[in-house]
């Protein structure tokens, strides 16, 4: 992360040029300086210029693990290859690339909170590490919590079966983001096989790319909905609420980001208590 400063000698306003590998940032400060005093201007630009670097150097600290490791793989990977039918596959089928701590939770309520947990993205197959290969046991493993460390987030993410949201077992496993008397907020991680961007000229390199879908489960019809994080989308699956559309606006919610989309849903299910 890199900051450059640079003000504008005519009206005084400060921008800040952020870079990120190859994302590039621009931020412009607009505000009127004719009211102000000269001593005014400057004490204002100085807590500006600070306040905003600190916003951005934390704001932007948040991890994208998903993108961060689709751009490992392809510019990075020195693992081997996995032959899927004709293709020889760069990278992955596991989460993230390995395997965590975390708490498995098999049919007949046997849990295991001392092993890693692998979770094949590809098969949507779950289950404890043994010699670095998926074990599988007889019994369902119907729910299963996963540790990321501080690298990644440092935060914990639970699954559950896609049997709980009325599919059958073999759909694979939801990470809980939100979930209440009326619906759950759901979000699915999965994988495909695009071309290797490094090799283009190959037909049969392909790189596991990560990606995720969010859904909505209603308790009560017992429907699971595909959706996308914009209001349209949200406030269908919360029966267009009077009360969610108003909570919306009184508190500047953008549903397109995950963590506020998460802030509604739970609101919701609480009816706004």
């Amino acid at each position: 992360m890199a900051f450059l400063f640079y003000s504008n000698n005519t009206t005084g306003l400060v921008y800040i040029i952020t870079t990120n590998y190859c994302q590039i940032g621009w931020l412009v400060i607009d505000y009127i300086w004719i009211t102000m005093s000269p001593s005014t201007k400057v004490f204002f630009k100085t807590c500006i210029s600070f306040s905003l670097l600190f916003f951005y150097s934390n704001s932007w600290a948040q991890p994208d693990p998903i993108g961060a490791f689709n751009k490992h793989i392809v510019e990075n990977w020195g693992g081997d290859y996995t032959r899927i039918g004709p293709y020889h596959v760069k990278g992955s089928p596991y989460f993230l690339g390995q395997s965590f701590l975390g708490v498995a939770e098999y049919r007949g309520g046997k849990k295991d909170s001392r092993s890693k947990i692998l979770y094949n993205l590809y098969n949507q197959k779950a289950g404890i590490e043994v010699n670095k290969e998926l074990f599988e046991t007889d019994s369902l493993l119907e729910k299963f919590e996963l540790f990321l460390p501080e690298t990644l987030g440092n935060k914990s993410l639970h699954f559950k079966n896609g049997m709980y949201y009325g599919l059958p077992k073999t759909d694979g496993y939801f990470n809980v983001l939100a979930e209440g008397d009326k619906v759950s907020f759901l979000k699915q991680y999965k994988t495909r096989l695009i071309a290797d961007p490094t090799n283009t000229l190959s037909r049969d390199d392909k790189v596991f790319e990560q990606y995720f879908e969010y859904y909505v489960y209603n308790n009560a019809s017992k429907v699971l909905h595909k959706i996308k994080l914009r209001q349209k989308d949200i406030l269908k699956e919360l029966a267009d609420d009077p009360m969610a559309k108003n909570y919306i606006v009184k508190n500047d919610i953008d549903v397109s980001k995950e963590g506020d989309a998460i802030q509604l849903i739970n609101k919701y299910n609480n009816s706004f208590k």
